[in-house]
């Protein structure tokens, strides 16, 4: 099916992310050398690009299981919902505990260890619920002008975040984060 291509490559990009935010958390909390301004860099990442436009586009894959007479608020669909929640908390704690810890506060240290680690577990568990189920249910119930229809709704969204330069800045971003967990780590 071509749009779980279509995600495919956005998924390695953020398991890209995920990667140097699992080196980051390992480095912080066996060292002093993991500093705040790294943790708010990722949950920027996370507030700016993957809840707006990756969540975005998954939740297009998620109406069309509906469509296809999916319950909203259980199975599949309320699972992936329930984990887009999730994730959003677990980011919103990052935030709140890097800007803590940059202000100063210890607690705010292991704070945002944490929330990284639920963070990055969640969305490892998440894309591989993706991958073994969501993706093949679509496969089964999905038309192809129903394929159609997903295709040009993710275009949209992928349009909307190259105009705002989205995709240059984000990789950027996490190659700053890679970068910085190199020189953390030398």
């Amino acid at each position: 099916m071509r749009v779980t291509r279509i995600l495919n490559e956005e998924q390695e990009f953020i398991s890209r992310f995920l990667a140097v935010l699992g080196r980051g958390i390992v480095v912080a909390s066996h060292s002093k050398t993991g500093k705040p301004g790294f943790f708010l860099y990722a949950s920027n990442f996370i507030h700016e690009y993957l809840e707006p436009n990756y969540l975005s586009k998954e939740e297009v894959l998620l109406k069309a299981l509906e469509d296809a007479g999916f319950p909203t608020d259980e199975g599949p669909v309320g699972r992936m919902r329930s984990d887009h929640a999730k994730s959003r908390e677990a980011a919103g704690m990052l935030s709140e505990a890097s800007r803590a810890w940059q202000g100063g506060d210890e607690g705010g240290r292991a704070d945002a260890i944490w929330a990284s680690s639920e963070y990055t577990d969640l969305m490892r568990n998440h894309f591989e619920r993706l991958k073994n189920l969501v993706f093949p249910l679509l496969e089964q119930t999905v038309t192809p002008e129903g394929e159609q229809r997903i295709a040009e709704a993710l275009n949209r969204i992928e349009f909307s975040a190259h105009e705002a330069g989205a995709p240059d800045k984000y990789l950027k971003i996490v190659q700053m984060l890679e970068e910085e967990v190199k020189d953390w780590e030398s």
